[in-house]
């Protein structure tokens, strides 16, 4: 018996010595950004509130993180930021919108193995539809709207594209509260989730312009 209990008492020293981080994911307040969805590039409308919340004509809201290593790059790719190996996917996807539309109530949101305290490089996302991660909504997006903070292609949600955020430490002493959330242009700049044409749709564009950019280098 002595044994195990010395086993059981070594094992949650390791547990609490590398507690993962918490970050408090609130954008209810002014300086936070609002999750809205637009159809025609120029009109904004804030997702309705609901758990989860419903995006008339598309489906339920799904809202992710990324996280990295502090200091980790981040580049655009051809329908979203282009994740690399250094980038882990959160675990739980956050679907309901509260308090009023586009606005998030209060979560806890824990970024994947770093521990409490530490800095984490921080990228939010969002769809619309079944897909239960971003590579599987990025498989097949078509039908669907996507969205992610620091979007290039809508000046008024332009911000970071990813930025590094402080986590709480749960498990210090005494326990450390969740780190809030950075907003602003220099962190989360919220969401503005858009269509997304079809795969084929997007190959043949590409073959498009190739072909016009041929004829014009031929005249």
């Amino acid at each position: 018996m002595k044994k195990l209990f010395i086993t059981l008492a070594t094992t949650a020293m390791v547990t609490s010595a590398f507690a993962q981080g918490t970050i408090n994911w609130l954008v209810s307040s002014s300086s936070g950004g609002a999750i809205a969805y637009s159809l025609d590039g120029a009109t904004q409308t804030s997702v309705p509130t609901g758990n989860p919340a419903q995006v008339p004509g598309y489906g339920s809201l799904n809202v992710d993180f990324f996280f990295a290593p502090a200091g980790t790059a981040l580049t655009p790719g051809p329908t979203g930021p282009a994740f690399t190996t250094a980038w882990t996917e959160g675990t739980t996807i956050l679907h309901q919108i509260s308090v009023q539309p586009g606005r998030e109530s209060t979560t806890v949101t824990t970024p994947g193995n770093f521990a409490g305290g530490a800095n984490v490089q921080m990228e939010v996302v969002g769809w619309t539809g079944t897909a239960t991660s971003w590579a599987a909504e990025l498989a097949a997006p078509g039908g669907t709207l996507l969205g992610w903070t620091g979007e290039t292609f809508n000046a008024s949600a332009l911000g970071a594209l990813s930025w590094t955020q402080a986590t709480g430490a749960p498990n210090a002493s005494p326990p450390g509260t969740p780190a809030a959330l950075t907003t602003g242009a220099s962190g989360y700049a919220g969401l503005v989730l858009e269509p997304v044409p079809e795969p084929a749709t997007i190959a043949l564009g590409g073959l498009g312009a190739a072909a016009l950019l041929m004829f014009r280098r031929r005249k």
